[in-house]
Formats: structure tokens, C-alpha cells, sequence
């Protein structure tokens, strides 16, 4: 029986790194782009700012992975920085579409993989909450599937090119999904890595009244969810990425302060986080969204830690 063969963009992140890992143990031959010169067996070269790309990689390929982008938690959303968000994003898919379809076109679709998955986020939904003149686009309650509009602001409208960018792939007769990514709970990256430090201290705190929504995933169940879409050939287009039990900050809060055994007491206040923070607060840090993994649920995927106590418990063991 063959090997299938899975192209990952984003392997040395802190989602690929795990991702690398599971889906060799499924059985999948893995090939990484990267940037630098190659210097081991199955890596690639690329360079998505100027739209190179080694075509030998999707010699015979199963699938394509690209989850590349900067940090939306790296740094506040300067307008320099909004524009590396944007660019990173942009043209990484941009330069796995326009490989693949000149590959179509000089080998033709037999020649294609048989899926791909790009990024995107729940970002794509908009917030919530009240931005900084008082307007706001849908209730904080409102629960959010893949049918549901798009919202508004810097996240949605990149949210909605990167998906679209990723289309033109689906345009060449691919099994396109479009990975909506709530917020990835690990030790070793993302937003729980950063928040974790105060939090074993006693110094974890709410963010503002703790009202908004967050859309919580286990890192091992995005990267289970990840090789689940690859096998099910019934899933396509926009597919969230979250656990089914998005919780409101105060809650969320509340939890991993018990998880560490600390009082969570604390509470930052909204408005200097909205004034020092500008775009990266209204639509990141106190963004409001109830989103539901509904394409998931609906094709039986199960998680292992479905609760934001059990991603806690399961993603930062904590000595008894």
C-alpha cells in the first residue's frame, strides 16, 4: 500500500510541530516547506513573500496543510504589524494556488492533491462586543456556525481574503476547507502560553467584565480535527475549529485559576486595554464569539477534551 504524502506549510510552529508528529503516526509521509535551505530528508524550499516554491513537493501528494501566518498574539496590531499579519497569510496561499494550478495545467488534475486545508479564523466572524463608538454588529450571544455571516473589522476582512484566495485551489476541482481557528490552547504557544505564567502566581486576571465569548480548542484536538477533515472526503468549505463548549471569559477565567489552585480575584479594566491596545482589543483580546464546531459534530468527531477544564487539565498537567 502506498504512503499518502502531506505537504505542510507552518511544520515548525506551534501547531505543525504536533501535527508532524500525529501524522507520521497516521501513517502519513510528511514533506515541510520552509524557508531556509533544506537540511534534512522531506524538507522543501519556499519563499511565499516572492512566490517561489519547490513544485516537486506535490510530486504524488495526498494533501496540503498550510498554517502559516504570524502570531495574531505576538504583538500589539501596529499598522506595520497588521500588514505582516495580512502578507503572511496572504501569500502563503497564494503561492500553493498559483503552483497548483500551473501544475494542473502542465500535468493536468490527475496530476493535483486530493485536499486542501488552509487557515482562517474565527476572526472571520467579527465580535460581539461593543467596539470603541458603542456600534456593534450582532448580539455577544448570538451562536455562530459555518452557515453564519461574516462580521466586520481588520480580522474579518482578512479572514474573508485569505478564504478566498484559498478558493481559487477549490476552483481546480480540490477538496478545499477552510480552517476557522478559535483559540488553541497548549503549553508551548498561543495565548495560553503567555497567560499561563501569571495565572501559577495568583495573578490571573479577567478581561473587562468577563462577558465575552471564547472559542476554546485543546491543541491535540485542532490537530486530530486537522487529520479527521483529511480522511472524510464529505467535508469542505469553512469547517470552525473550536471545542463545543465556548465559554465566557469570566468562566474561562475562573477555570484555570482553580486549575492552578489560585484565587482569581483580579480583573484588568476594558476601557485602557481598548485606548493602549486599539484593533488587537476589540478584536482579538475582547473579541465575543460563541462559535459552534457544528460540520465537525455533525460527522462524529469526538473530543478528548471537549471543556475548558479538561483542555486545562489536559494540556498543563499540574503536580498534585
Amino acid at each position: 500500500m502506498t504512503t499518502p504524502v502531506l505537504v505542510l506549510a507552518g511544520a515548525s510552529g506551534f501547531i505543525g510541530t504536533r501535527l508532524v508528529e500525529a501524522a507520521k503516526a497516521a501513517g502519513y509521509e510528511v514533506r515541510r516547506l520552509v524557508r531556509s535551505a533544506p537540511e534534512r530528508a522531506g524538507d522543501y524550499q519556499w519563499d511565499p513573500a516572492s512566490g517561489t516554491i519547490d513544485t516537486s513537493v506535490f510530486d504524488c501528494a495526498y494533501g496540503v496543510i498550510c498554517l502559516n501566518g504570524a502570531g495574531l498574539f505576538s504583538r500589539p496590531w501596529t499598522a506595520s504589524y497588521k500588514r505582516v499579519l495580512w502578507d503572511s497569510r496572504i501569500d502563503s496561499v497564494c503561492t500553493i494556488a498559483d503552483s497548483l494550478a500551473a501544475r494542473a495545467q502542465r500535468e493536468g488534475a490527475d496530476a493535483l492533491p486530493q485536499v486542501f486545508i488552509a487557515g482562517s479564523a474565527v476572526g472571520f466572524y467579527g465580535s460581539g462586543r461593543p467596539d470603541t463608538d458603542g456600534t456593534v454588529t450582532r448580539s455577544a450571544y448570538a451562536i455562530l456556525t459555518e452557515s453564519s455571516p461574516n462580521g466586520t473589522g481588520f480580522l474579518a476582512e482578512l479572514c474573508m481574503a485569505w478564504e478566498s484566495e484559498a478558493n481559487r485551489v477549490a476552483d481546480l476541482g480540490i477538496r478545499t476547507v477552510n480552517a476557522r481557528t478559535g483559540l488553541v490552547m497548549g503549553q508551548s504557544g498561543g495565548m495560553l502560553a503567555i497567560l499561563q505564567h501569571p495565572y501559577r502566581i495568583g495573578l490571573g486576571a479577567r478581561l473587562g467584565d468577563g462577558e465575552n465569548w471564547m472559542p476554546t480548542i485543546a491543541r491535540d484536538d485542532y490537530v486530530r480535527a486537522l487529520l479527521c477533515i483529511l480522511r472524510e472526503p464529505d467535508l469542505s468549505g469553512p469547517v470552525n475549529m473550536t471545542s463545543p463548549d465556548p465559554v465566557p471569559n469570566k468562566v474561562w477565567h475562573r477555570a484555570l485559576a482553580d486549575h492552578f489552585r489560585r484565587p482569581g480575584f483580579l480583573a484588568v479594566p476594558e476601557l485602557p486595554m481598548r485606548i493602549t491596545l486599539g484593533d488587537f482589543a476589540n478584536e482579538a483580546v475582547l473579541a465575543s464569539q460563541r462559535v459552534m464546531p457544528q460540520k465537525l459534530l455533525d460527522h462524529g468527531f469526538r473530543f478528548i477534551a471537549p471543556t475548558v477544564p479538561e483542555i486545562f487539565s489536559h494540556e498543563i498537567p499540574v503536580p498534585k
